[in-house]
Order: C-alpha cells, then sequence, then structure tokens
C-alpha cells in the first residue's frame, strides 16, 4: 500500500516537471501538486510504511506516529485553504491560462478527495450512505485516547 502513494507523487512530480516550460509561471498548479497532492500522498505512504512495519515487527516501531498525523493534519487544513488565494492570485497576475487554472482546480479536488479519504472517510469503503472511519482518523483517535 505504501508503494502505492509514494510512486503516484513521484509520477506526478515527474510529468508535472516533464511537461512544465516554466513550473513557476503557474505557481497555483505547482502549489495544489507538490505543496497538497504530493504532501498528502506521501503522508499516507508514510503512515501505511509505518503500519506495515508494525505488522512485521510486531512491535510499535513509531510510537509518535499520532502526534506526526496531528500536526500533518493541522498543515493539511491550512495549506487546503491557502490554495483559493493562490489560485485567485495567480490568476490576477495573468500567468495562469484558463486551462492551466482548470487544472490546477483539478488537482486541488483531487487532493482534497485524497485528505477526506485518509482523514476522514474511507472513501473506497462507501456503502449504503455510510463510509467507513479511515484509518488514519483511527489513530488519531487512539492518539486522544492515550492523552485522557
Amino acid at each position: 500500500m505504501c508503494t502505492g502513494e509514494f510512486f503516484s507523487a513521484v509520477v506526478f512530480s515527474f510529468l508535472y516537471l516533464y511537461h512544465s516550460v516554466h513550473p513557476m509561471n503557474h505557481f497555483a498548479l505547482l502549489f495544489a501538486l507538490f505543496f497538497l497532492l504530493n504532501f498528502i500522498l506521501l503522508q499516507a505512504s508514510f503512515y501505511w510504511f509505518i503500519k506495515w512495519k508494525r505488522i512485521r515487527t510486531k512491535r510499535n516501531v513509531f510510537p509518535n506516529l499520532g502526534n506526526v498525523l496531528s500536526v500533518f493534519k493541522k498543515i493539511n487544513g491550512v495549506l487546503l485553504a491557502c490554495f483559493p488565494i493562490i489560485l485567485i492570485l495567480n490568476i490576477l497576475i495573468g500567468q495562469l491560462s484558463p486551462f492551466q487554472a482548470f487544472l490546477a482546480v483539478f488537482v486541488y479536488g483531487f487532493a482534497l478527495i485524497e485528505y477526506v479519504n485518509y482523514y476522514h472517510i474511507q472513501l473506497t469503503n462507501y456503502k449504503n450512505g455510510r463510509g467507513k472511519k479511515a484509518s488514519i482518523l483511527k489513530e488519531l483517535d487512539k492518539r486522544k485516547l492515550l492523552q485522557n
């Protein structure tokens, strides 16, 4: 599982850099891909790697995982909230074509879906109008129980 998210982040980065002549000319797209989508995918990859190590070694290999995920969740919220501002500024400056703006919003939407999938509800297990609690959310809930 952890390799899929990591591989996706690498492939998305390669495709962006390969097709981009001047990446800084469309900062909204750069931000959506690298600071949002890839950041969230790498968090998931990190989480699943730690879970795999726990199962493999039968011991807690990263006891502060809940704390780290909590910090990641807060950073994600800030980054997700910053994107619309960056997009509007990038459009007003005139450095973003309509296609690039559409692509940036599409990548942002994908990042938002991944965020919900990893930190709130597993969208792949959504049945009968109810979603299964995301694994990272379960880890955060364990952290809260231990703190109380």
